[in-house]
């Protein structure tokens, strides 16, 4: 019996969109190509969303990769809150397993510069009933260790457990620990799957 659903964040509960946010900030193709690479496909983000770096040493890196782009960047990185959007069904969602009698979690890959500026948009935070965001335990998925940690933290019983995630390799790696694993496709197609498991 399923009595515990942990939830992603980033394209689970709310959009992560820094395509849409650079189109917003009318860059160009190539500036938008370049502030990509040199922020969000920087592997420095992952250092973020681990805690292992500040807000300003993460900055100064991401400029080093693209000097030439150093105001695009700046106003990218400094205005990123705009890549996150609530989705519509999120809050709805949380509430109804709640009162399916279900414990609902959060673990998700976070960086404490980005949930400064974006946790008031978060607004199905107060329905948790826990969270591990990353940067508080400076580990990321998929970490075996993140795992173990969220078992540990919660007192889980993995195979009462589900984790939903749009990322297979953290599905995965949850399923490592006996949880049951559900890619997220979109809300229907888990609820969907929620269902199949009893919820």
């Amino acid at each position: 019996m399923i009595d515990t659903v942990v939830f992603d964040v980033g394209n689970v509960l709310v959009d992560w969109n820094y395509l849409d946010h650079l189109d917003s900030l009318g860059f160009s193709q190539e500036t938008k190509d370049a502030v990509v690479k040199a922020v969000f496909r920087n592997p420095v983000w992952r250092r973020l969303d681990e805690g292992t770096m500040t807000e300003t040493e993460a900055l100064a890196a991401f400029i080093r990769t693209a000097p030439e782009y150093e105001k695009e960047i700046r106003l990218a990185f400094g205005s990123c809150e705009n890549c996150i959007h609530l989705f519509p069904y999120s809050v709805d969602w949380v509430q109804s397993l709640k009162e399916k009698g279900c414990r609902v979690l959060i673990l998700s890959n976070y960086s404490e510069f980005l949930f400064e500026k974006t946790k008031d948009k978060m607004k199905f935070l107060p329905l948790m009933d826990g969270t591990l965001f990353s940067y508080r335990y400076q580990m990321v998925k998929p970490e075996p260790r993140i795992y173990r940690k969220l078992i540990e933290l919660f007192r889980l019983v993995p195979e009462h457990t589900v984790f939903i995630d749009d990322l297979k390799e953290n599905v995965d790696g949850a399923a490592a620990f006996g949880i049951h694993p559900i890619q997220f496709f979109g809300y229907e197609d888990a609820k969907k799957k929620l269902e199949a498991l009893g919820i």
